[in-house]
């Protein structure tokens, strides 16, 4: 007799479909907007939106990765990441004094960073009428981990500031 594996409905449904459809530019905006509004405030500086990519499969972080889980009317996943050097000028901006080891407090900072622009996103994607929460952030440290977006198009657009380049990722998918 052969066995068979028994898969709930759920699950097949999702190992059966389709990657799943493309971010749209009404979600990945307010992540943008967000961004650049909370990096201006906290790290006094000007943000320059680079050029716009779209990514499929596993991402590989940087040498500091926030990521901040999305539930509600969007899931997925929004990534912030940089060079440890980036992450080092950007924590001694936040905190007014020379920080030169990414110690708990220094990464702490930087997870709240990631925190508050994905907070205020929520806030922009709550005034268009689209009802988004947000997890506590996970932050990786060392480069080369990858992450699945679980079959989600991830747009990927860098954010450069004269603390370094913070790569914004958003892996969003409308329910």
């Amino acid at each position: 007799m052969k066995s068979q594996a028994v898969v709930p409905p759920e699950v097949e449904h999702v190992l059966t479909s389709p990657p799943q459809q493309t971010p749209r530019a009404e979600h990945l905006d307010p992540f943008l907007q967000a961004a650049r509004e909370v990096l201006e405030l906290e790290l006094g500086t000007t943000v320059q939106r680079g050029k716009l990519q779209l990514w499929q499969g596993s991402q590989t972080t940087q040498d500091v990765t926030v990521i901040i889980g999305i539930t509600g009317q969007l899931t997925g996943l929004a990534i912030y990441g940089m060079s440890e050097a980036t992450a080092l000028a950007a924590i001694s901006r936040m905190m007014g004094t020379e920080i030169e080891e990414l110690d708990d407090l220094a990464l702490s900072g930087i997870a709240e960073l990631g925190n508050c622009v994905a907070g205020r996103a929520t806030t922009l994607l709550g005034d268009r009428g689209i009802d988004a929460n947000i997890a506590p952030p996970v932050l990786l440290q060392g480069a080369g981990s990858r992450i699945s977006t679980a079959g989600i198009m991830c747009l990927v657009v860098p954010l450069a500031t004269d603390v370094g380049v913070i790569e914004a990722q958003l892996a969003i998918k409308g329910r």
